[in-house]
Order: C-alpha cells, then sequence, then structure tokens
C-alpha cells in the first residue's frame, strides 16, 4: 500500500439476529479471527471491566450519592427495637384444621394473610390509638377517644384552649403555610366534625392544657404503617407462628405485637365459626335442592311407568326353571312374520301350478299339488277331490284291461277323469289361491302393525334407562349431600380452637442493633452495586457496536479485518506508531479481499454500513488504495448519489459527469473514468449530478453493463455506496455487485439498524463477505486486532504525515 491512506469522516458498528451465520465457504472460510469476547467467564470480565471503564464518571456519581445519602441517614435513624409473641397453630393433615369444613383449607399461607389482614390490622390501630399522634407522648391519654370517620381530613392539627374555649387549627405540610381555624366552640363539646374525626374530651381533661398538637390519620393508614414493620413466620409443616416486630418505642411494639395475636386469635374463632355456620347452611340447603331433584326425578320415571305399562317393551318374562324367555311381543312378530312368509310362498307356488294348467289345456298337474300338505289341510275339499281322481284314474285303469275304449263303463271313467282334472281340481286350486291371497294380505297387515310398535321400543326403551339413570343419579347426589350434612352439623356443633398462644410479647431493655455504621456501610455498598449495575445494565441496553463478538455472534458476519484510531497527534512517534496500524491494517483487509474472489472472477464489492459516519467511504478509498499497491488496476466508483464526496479525495477533481451521468446515457465511459494522482493503478468514478431518480437507475440493467465494461478492463471495483439505512441505494449497488463488505464502527453504529437491513440483505442476491471494524481505539476487547508496534515499514517519523494524506482529524466517514 505505500503508506498512503486517504481520509474520511467516521467509523462502524451493528447487529443481527442471534445465533444467525450466513455461508461463507465459497470464497475459502472465514478469515483467522481471535478469541470471542463472548466465549469464557475471562471474556465475560472484561466485557464488564470496559463497561464500567466507560461509565466511570456515572458510576462516581451514584456513589457519591449514595455516600452522602448514608451520612445523612446515620444522623436521623434512631436505635431499633424488636419483639416477637408466639403462637400454636394447631393444624390437621394437609394443613388443615382439627375441626374444618369440608373443602376449607387452613393452609401457612391463610393463617400469615389472615394475620396482616386489614380486618386484624384495623382494630389493632383503633385499640392502640393508633390513629392519633401526639407531638407530647403525655397527651396521648386524651387523644385516645379521638376516632376518625369515612371524611376524615388526615394531617397536623393544633388544639388552643382559652379558658372555656377552644379552637381547632389545621396546620398545611407546606412550612410556608399558614395553619387555618377549622372550628371553634366550647369545651366538652364534639371536636372536630368538620375535619372529619370526632373527639369529645371532657373540660377536666383538658384542664390546664393551653395547647394540644398532634396529627390524625384514618384507622386504614395505622395499620398499612404497622404492617411494614410487622412479620409473620409460619414454616412450612410447622404448628409454631411467629409475630415480629420492629420499631422504635420498645413499650409500644410490645402492645401492639400482643394486641394483634389477641385479634388475630379472636378473628380466626370467629371465622371458623363463620364458616363452619355457612358450611351448613350451604349443605342443608344443597340437601334440600337435591331432595327435590331426587323427587322430581322419581315422579317422571313413576308417570313414564304408568303411561307405558300397556304397551310393549324390551322386558322379558321369564318362567321359573327356564333359564331364558323370548320376549311375547317379539315372539308374536316373529311368529306371524313366518306365517306370512309360508303364506306367500304357497301363494307363488299355487300361482305357478294354475300358470302352469294354462299352458296344459287347463290341467292341474297332480303331483305337484301333492307337494303342498299344507294346502290340503287348508282345503278339505281339495284333498277328498284329489283322492277321488285317483280312484277314478285306477278304476279306468282296471275297466281298460278288461273293455274297449268304446265300452260305456270306459267312457263313463274317462269322463269322471276329464271332470274332475278340467273341472273339479282347477275350482278348488282357484278357490285355495284366493284364500291364500287374503290370508297373506291379512298376515302383512299384522305384521306391518306389530313392525310400527316394535319401532318404538328402542325410543322407549332408552327413555326409560334416561329417566332411571336420573333418578340413581340424583339418588347417589341425595346420600351424599345427606352424609356432608351430617358431618358439617356435627362440626358446627364440636368446634375448637386452633390457636393457642404460647408466649407473649414483652418490651426488650436493648435496641437490636445499632444501625448508624451499618447503615452508612450498607448505604456505601449500595451504591457502589447500583452503580455497577446500572454501568452493566446500560451496557447490555446500549444499541451501539461495541464489541467483536456482536459482530460475529449477534450479527452473524465474520470480521475480516480492524481500522485502529488515529487521533493525528503532535508527536511524530506517535503519528508513525497510529499511521504503521493504518497501513497493515488496509494491508489485511486487502489480502482478505483478494482471497474472497480468488477463482471467482476480479474482485467486485460494494462497501456499505448501516447509517452515516460509520467509515465506509474512508474504507472504500484506502481499501482501492491498498489493492491498487498489491498490483491491481483499481477503480473506486462513487455510488453514494446523494452525498457522494469521493471527488474531493483523491485531488480536487469535478463532480461531473459521473456515475449517474453514465447511467442517463449523458457521459462516455471514458469521461467518467478519472486517473488518480494518487497512484497510477487507481482510477475514480465520480457520483455524478444529484437527480431524483438516481436510486432507479442504480437498480436498472445499465448499472450491470456498466459493471461488465468495468470487468473487462480492471482487476479491482469497489463500489462505495449510500448507507443501508438510506434507502434503496446499497441494496441495488449489491445486487448489482454480488458481493457487499459492512463497515461497522465501534461505539457509534446501531446494531438494531444494521440488523433490519442486513436481514434485508438476506433474502437479496448479495454475498455478504463479512464486517470491517472501524475506530476500534485503545479499547481492551480490540486488542487482539492491533499489530505489534515497531514492525512498521514506514521510512521514519518524518513520513508520518504523508502516509495520511490530509488526516488531519479523529473523525473519519
Amino acid at each position: 500500500m505505500s503508506g498512503n491512506l486517504v481520509p474520511s469522516s467516521a467509523h462502524a458498528a451493528a447487529t443481527r439476529p442471534d445465533g444467525y451465520a450466513p455461508p461463507l465457504a465459497q470464497w475459502g472460510g472465514p478469515p483467522a479471527a481471535p478469541p470471542s469476547a463472548g466465549g469464557g467467564i475471562g471474556d465475560q470480565i472484561a466485557r464488564s471491566l470496559a463497561a464500567i471503564k466507560r461509565y466511570k464518571w456515572l458510576i462516581l456519581v451514584i456513589i457519591s450519592v449514595g455516600t452522602v445519602a448514608g451520612f445523612f441517614l446515620t444522623r436521623v435513624t434512631d436505635p431499633m427495637y424488636f419483639t416477637e409473641a408466639k403462637v400454636w397453630v394447631q393444624q390437621g393433615p394437609n394443613g388443615k384444621g382439627i375441626v374444618a369444613a369440608p373443602g376449607a383449607s387452613q393452609s401457612e399461607a391463610a393463617w400469615i394473610e389472615l394475620v396482616r389482614s386489614f380486618q386484624v390490622l384495623d382494630r389493632v390501630a383503633a385499640n392502640l390509638g393508633m390513629q392519633v399522634k401526639p407531638t407530647a407522648k403525655k397527651d396521648l391519654a386524651v387523644l385516645r377517644t379521638l376516632v376518625p370517620t369515612d371524611t376524615l381530613q388526615a394531617g397536623a392539627y393544633r388544639l388552643d384552649v382559652d379558658g372555656a374555649n377552644y379552637t381547632l387549627k389545621f396546620i398545611p405540610a407546606d412550612p410556608a403555610s399558614q395553619a387555618h381555624v377549622m372550628e371553634t366552640g366550647t369545651v366538652g363539646d364534639t371536636i372536630g366534625r368538620t375535619a372529619g374525626f370526632v373527639w369529645q374530651p371532657t373540660a377536666e381533661q383538658l384542664a390546664g392544657t393551653k395547647r394540644l398538637e398532634f396529627s390524625v390519620v384514618s384507622y386504614r393508614e395505622a395499620a398499612i404503617g404497622l404492617a411494614r414493620n410487622l412479620t409473620v413466620i409460619l414454616p412450612l409443616n410447622s404448628n409454631l407462628m411467629r409475630v415480629q416486630l420492629t420499631g422504635e418505642d420498645p413499650k409500644f411494639i410490645a402492645a401492639a405485637v400482643n394486641q394483634t395475636v389477641r385479634d388475630f386469635t379472636a378473628e380466626a374463632d370467629r371465622l371458623k365459626r363463620l364458616n363452619l355456620e355457612v358450611t351448613s347452611e350451604t349443605v342443608e340447603e344443597h340437601l334440600r335442592g337435591a331432595a327435590a331433584q331426587l323427587n322430581a326425578a322419581q315422579a317422571a320415571y313413576e308417570s313414564f311407568k304408568v303411561n307405558t305399562i300397556t304397551q310393549p317393551s324390551e322386558n322379558v318374562i321369564a318362567t321359573p326353571g327356564i333359564s331364558s324367555a323370548m320376549n311375547p311381543v317379539f315372539q308374536s312378530y316373529f311368529s306371524d312374520k313366518s306365517q306370512l312368509e309360508s303364506a306367500r310362498r304357497d301363494r307363488e307356488a299355487l300361482q305357478r301350478v294354475i300358470t302352469d294348467a294354462k299352458n296344459n289345456g287347463g290341467r292341474v298337474s297332480i303331483e305337484t299339488l301333492r307337494g303342498f300338505p299344507a294346502l290340503m289341510g287348508n282345503n278339505p275339499q281339495l284333498g277328498t277331490a284329489l283322492n277321488d281322481l285317483a280312484l277314478a284314474q285306477a278304476t279306468l285303469r282296471k275297466l281298460q284291461l278288461t273293455y274297449t275304449e268304446a265300452h260305456p263303463f270306459v267312457k263313463d271313467a274317462q269322463s269322471t277323469v276329464e271332470r274332475l282334472e278340467t273341472q273339479t281340481i282347477p275350482q278348488l286350486v282357484n278357490s285355495s289361491l284366493v284364500e291364500l291371497s287374503s290370508r297373506e294380505s291379512e298376515m302383512q297387515r299384522r305384521v306391518d302393525g306389530a313392525s310400527v310398535e316394535m319401532k318404538k321400543i328402542p325410543a322407549r326403551t332408552i327413555q326409560e334407562m334416561q329417566l332411571k339413570r336420573e333418578v340413581d343419579i340424583a339418588a347417589s347426589m341425595y346420600a351424599d349431600l345427606a352424609q356432608r350434612a351430617v358431618g358439617a352439623r356435627l362440626a358446627e356443633r364440636s368446634v375448637t380452637r386452633d390457636l393457642n398462644v404460647l408466649d407473649t410479647a414483652v418490651a426488650p431493655r436493648f435496641p437490636t442493633s445499632d444501625t448508624t455504621t451499618s447503615i452508612f456501610i450498607m448505604a456505601v455498598l449500595a451504591s457502589i452495586g447500583a452503580g455497577l449495575a446500572l454501568a452493566l445494565l446500560l451496557d447490555r441496553l446500549d444499541r451501539r457496536f461495541r464489541y467483536p463478538d456482536q459482530a460475529t455472534n449477534e450479527l452473524g458476519l465474520d470480521i475480516v479485518g480492524a481500522i485502529p484510531t488515529y487521533r493525528n497527534t503532535r508527536r511524530p512517534a506517535a503519528r508513525l506508531e497510529e499511521a504503521t496500524q493504518l497501513v497493515e491494517a488496509f494491508r489485511s483487509i486487502a489480502l482478505s479481499v483478494r482471497h474472497a474472489f480468488e477463482g471467482i472472477g476480479p474482485v467486485q464489492l460494494t462497501i456499505s454500513s448501516p447509517g452515516p459516519g460509520d467509515g465506509k467511504s474512508f474504507t472504500s478509498a484506502n481499501l482501492s488504495s491498498a489493492l491498487a499497491d498489491s498490483g491491481f488496476r483499481t477503480v473506486i466508483v462513487d455510488g453514494d448519489i446523494r452525498r457522494g464526496e469521493l471527488h474531493t479525495v483523491f485531488g480536487e477533481m469535478d463532480q461531473a459527469p459521473g456515475l449517474i451521468d453514465y447511467l442517463s446515457g449523458e457521459a462516455t465511459l471514458e469521461q467518467v473514468v478519472r486517473p488518480t494522482q494518487h497512484h497510477a493503478n487507481l482510477f475514480v468514478v465520480p457520483c455524478g449530478k444529484r437527480r431524483k431518480h438516481g436510486p432507479e437507475l442504480l437498480a436498472s440493467e445499465r448499472m450491470r453493463e456498466f459493471l461488465d465494461e468495468l470487468r473487462a478492463r480492471f482487476d479491482a471495483i469497489i463500489v462505495d455506496s449510500a448507507p443501508l439505512g438510506a434507502g434503496i441505494d446499497a441494496f441495488a449497488l449489491g445486487a448489482a455487485t454480488g458481493s457487499m463488505l459492512v463497515v461497522l464502527r465501534a461505539g457509534e453504529t446501531d446494531r438494531k439498524l444494521a440488523q433490519a437491513k442486513l436481514t434485508v440483505l438476506d433474502r437479496m442476491p448479495v454475498r455478504i463477505i463479512g464486517a470491517i471494524l472501524n475506530d476500534i481505539g485503545v479499547m481492551p476487547q480490540f486488542k487482539y486486532y492491533y499489530y505489534l508496534e515497531g514492525y512498521h515499514g514506514i521510512e521514519g517519523p518524518e513520513h508520518a504525515n504523508t502516509a495520511l494524506l490530509g488526516a488531519g482529524g479523529s473523525k473519519r466517514g
């Protein structure tokens, strides 16, 4: 690179979704990186120390405020006393009392909540007179009878007594405000109605009193104050409850604990009796409802049985001694259906006989008729006719053996047979057919009627089962509730106490501890802890890029290189060392970029950053210079068409014609590609004229043609784009070049913005080579990215200024 660096304005920082790691294997793997700042315990400690160093002044302010507050508290804090009472909680299995209503649970938490409930503490406050606090303790006996109402105006009051008259004044909390008169009256009258409390001291009680100063609160406010210092302990599966109280007045805290225990046990007894009474009444009410439900179910079942007693059912009447019997209804139905089928078969067979007879000259097949014995039974005349026919045929055969066909006996016999076969038997068969048809119709009617009734049986059976099931359920519920009602009545009549006081509280003689020193130490330690915690919290909530692991772990970007901070110190040796660090940084970045494109064509990439001031232009210019120094014929394109200033970085040259002019067809490639005085291998394409439709031109096909022409002429094409957050410019240029480097400036880059913009890049055909960390300063988390001192290649301190062309400030963009 020959030590020539080009200045710009800022540095870089960014953030990515956790766990994301875009693939980079296609360019030979990521460059070697130092240990992650979020890996081990040592790294976490280093990061915490860096955060503490960054917020050291905030931590010192918090520690100072905490120390002053602790010192002040030691001056206003009084000694604290401690006392306790012990209560034996008689519990059965699962935290229930010895006699408890069914389903009632008296767990450890329930006992503790009851002690701390306002039902108990409000009563304690009223019994101890905690609603009023006199300025002088001797006045408490007189003020104890003061009772606040719902309209109480809480605050400080003063009672002035002048002989037989009094004046009640309200004292505002603001010292600058004057006390104003609430009411006046005669001693002995009720005092404080206009202020929302009732107090009627006698003249004897106020005798000798000229002024009373006191403050009044409601019972609820007094109970809340008591609850703050009240501690109730009941270990799991233990019967010993400890009621503890801490306060400044030893006699008062002992009285408060004992009063709390008394009111707590009384309330517990009342609630238990009430619970048992309510439980008993509830069970009795449910029992009455269950009885009514059972009666209704039984009545419905009885009504159904009465209404369906005469209708067929699935019930089977079993004869004693017989294992099973068919339902008579079903038996009658299937019998009728069998007879119907038999009659139908006989009719159809007889019909076929008649049909065959018509085809046979009117003669009926005697053999076929004899195959229907049931037909003979139903028509005896047909059977007689068949017998007569058989006898006549036998007589005819005998006569034919003796006489000729012309004999009168033979003719008479033939005439008889003919008459029986063609007249008598067919007539009887026809009459049988009519009778069978009539009987079939009758049987069909009976079967159809019986089937209709049988189809109703399942519905009646299901309804009967439902009614019976309702009766059974109602009976079971009634029996269960009856048993529970007996238990509830027994529990109500045999109630016993679950609480017994073992030890009452006594007024402590000595304070628990002298809290002055501990308060001061705790205040100092708390302020130190608060300062450190706030520093670490601010570090965790910081949206800016500050640690290398935020680029690798959070944003999923490999670190291609890091650029140190340049302070432009006045000492030549320091300037030389800073220039050397910058030179080596860009040499390393250039080497990584060259290897990223090795084997896949010329170097062609876009350099951008999440926001302005991250150092993308500074990085683009010096990376281009480093590539040119390494022998690459390099062109740098100012793609920041909104605020691009590269035409002033490489020597004074005109802004136009430039990139936009070429894309709009107003300039040729030779006109926009400018040589630089910085290096013979380095050329610049200015941004050109500012145009409203410039972003559309960057995303046009003309931009791709422009890059194709540059690839034919140069070994490396570096495109300096606008920030990712400035619009579509960087995305369009990244898609056109196909590769991108992201510049992150330590302490400046917004990681959330970087995360959002890099997520968009993930959906585009852009290969993100990695991140360049800019302006890493002397922060310990970046110490692995610095180069060893004393190995610079610059000739001497006198060349330090020429190594950084125009670098006169610490901010580079």
